[in-house]
């Protein structure tokens, strides 16, 4: 047996195996882009099967279309496709790579699989697509590819930038360039190496970098996955959880009278919504609650955290939460109830979508306090006593939780932060 099937054995193995582990992250975390990257992945291992055959007993016209169609066209677009729907922040980005995607696999499917060959694949040779496709489909292959790199460089791109600024997509940022790395691959199989072996062995690699990549960009394609703009279904409803604030006077602005106008450090908030399983929404909100007990105890630097019901989607969970700057919301994503946090929560969420805000003006005013006993009276018991204080409104389990001072208010006027971390003109802090 040669080496180039013993390659391509192995490689049928690695790829299949990378199917199998992506297809169960799906089933627990159904995105897109892991719908896609196991799409590919399989697509790889019905092509590194055919590359076996074809090897070992000789090509023919099956198993040569095989290979092109599955691992020149359908494994690059599905992996540039996969890191675009990762990584871009825009819902139209998404989309319209979806259109130009969806388009280019039909048509140059079609072409691929209806072409006339010039010539038929025969012997245990490499057959490449030039020798052997007319010239409509190696222009059908070629717009695939150059189309699937593309999109894998500008994911890349707007990978490390957002990585300048966010410790998730830092750590995030090399198993995007595996899934890049991944289509390079995959694009060369249409150069002619010398070695016959080369061929399976970047199908191989391919599939293991697909499965590194899945791997180390999962601090993105959770909860914290890519800032999209989706709207929010049904208006937000009743609060669950906290707001919490440490100092009165201008504490979002960093504002002291006594000590004049320092240097403000930028609020950073962010919007969370959760579309839950059907039968883990009570699980889902016991983890929220004991998390956001939590954060109300330990993290004078998370200024709000409120978690909401939506009252026309009870499927539906929406995290409000603003930190006082950058660095509070990385203190409050490393601490060790967060991370169980949003490993537990994963068997419970069925989609995520993550909104990143910039503020510009906020009042944030204390929680009411429990009812009191006189405002409502707690009916008696049997034999007129009385039963355990209800501490809640609401769902059974709720609690209300203590409020935090005010967090005060934000002029009225004018932007609350510029740029250059200066006060604006005409604002209360009298900038010139």
């Amino acid at each position: 047996m040669s080496l180039s099937v013993l390659v391509g054995f192995a490689g049928v193995l690695v790829a299949a195996v990378a199917t199998g582990l992506l297809a169960g992250r799906c089933a627990r975390e159904p995105r897109i882009h892991f719908i896609l990257w196991t799409a590919a992945t399989l697509a790889l291992t019905v092509a590194l099967a055919a590359q076996s055959m074809g090897f070992d007993r000789g090509f023919g016209a099956a198993t040569f279309r095989a290979v092109q169609l599955a691992a020149l066209l359908l494994a690059p677009l599905w992996l540039g496709w996969g890191l675009v729907e990762l990584v871009a922040g825009s819902e139209a980005v998404r989309f319209g790579t979806r259109l130009v995607s969806a388009a280019l696999i039909v048509v140059a499917a079609v072409i691929l699989v209806t072409d006339p060959l010039t010539a038929q694949p025969a012997g245990t040779s490499w057959p490449s697509a030039g020798s052997h496709f007319q010239p409509v489909a190696l222009f059908a292959l070629d717009a695939v590819q150059v189309v699937a790199v593309l999109a894998a460089g500008a994911s890349e791109l707007l990978a490390a930038l957002r990585a300048r600024r966010d410790s998730h997509w830092r750590s995030a940022l090399p198993g995007v360039a595996a899934v890049g790395l991944a289509v390079l691959m995959t694009a060369g199989l249409r150069a002619a190496w010398p070695d016959r072996s080369v061929y399976p062995l970047l199908g191989l690699l391919a599939a293991a970098l697909v499965w590194f990549g899945a791997v180390r960009t999962q601090p993105v394609s959770g909860a914290d996955g890519p800032a999209a703009s989706d709207g929010v279904a049904g208006r937000a409803g009743r609060d669950l959880s906290l707001i919490h604030g440490e100092e009165t006077g201008n504490v979002l602005g960093g504002h002291s009278a006594a000590s004049g106008y320092p240097q403000p450090a930028r609020p950073y908030g962010r919007m969370l919504i959760f579309t839950l399983l059907d039968d883990r929404v009570t699980a889902f909100d016991r983890l929220a609650e004991q998390t956001a007990e939590e954060v109300r105890i330990g993290e004078p630097g998370t200024l709000v955290y409120v978690i909401h019901l939506v009252p026309n989607a009870p499927l539906q969970r929406i995290f409000y939460e603003i930190y006082r700057d950058r660095a509070a919301f990385d203190r409050h994503e490393s601490q060790p109830y967060m991370k169980r946090f949003v490993a537990d929560r994963r068997s419970c969420v069925l989609a995520t979508n993550v909104i990143e805000l910039r503020l510009k003006y906020a009042k944030v005013a204390p929680l009411p306090g429990p009812p009191s006993p006189a405002a409502e009276p707690v009916p008696a018991g049997p034999g007129g006593t009385q039963p355990p204080s209800a501490v809640s409104q609401g769902r059974p389990g709720s609690r209300w939780l203590e409020p935090g001072p005010a967090v005060g208010t934000l002029p009225p006027r004018g932007p609350a932060w510029t740029p250059a971390g200066r006060p604006p003109a005409g604002s209360p802090y009298g900038g010139a």
